[in-house]
């Protein structure tokens, strides 16, 4: 599996899944392309998906990159269904052996 990040969205195999924004007073992305895992993250108290490099993706913006769905007047507005959806995919993927990557495109 492969997740693209592109001008502020996300891409499961070519197929859109949510918007995206750099999170945790970043001001952008660092490019690149990251293994992805599930791992327990003690500063968010909950399992999140990890980017190595990139950081920590989840519905709050002390993430490293930040999903939702809609952007209001101050930016994207976190939504937890795209994480957990995200995180059932990426077990999928580990159950099966597979490492699933993180790219992120300048």
């Amino acid at each position: 599996m492969k997740l693209i990040v592109s001008d502020g969205r996300a891409y499961i195999n070519c197929v859109f899944f949510c918007l995206v924004e750099p999170g945790n007073g970043r001001i952008n992305l660092r490019a690149g392309t990251h293994p992805l895992t599930t791992q327990f993250s003690h500063a968010h108290g909950d399992v999140l998906p990890n980017a190595d490099d990139a950081g920590w993706l989840g519905a709050s913006r002390s993430c490293d990159i930040v999903l939702g769905g809609v952007r209001g007047r101050d930016g994207l507005i976190p939504n937890e269904s795209f994480v957990s959806a995200l995180i059932a995919r990426l077990e999928v993927e580990e159950s099966m052996g597979r490492t699933p990557k993180l790219e992120i495109l300048p």
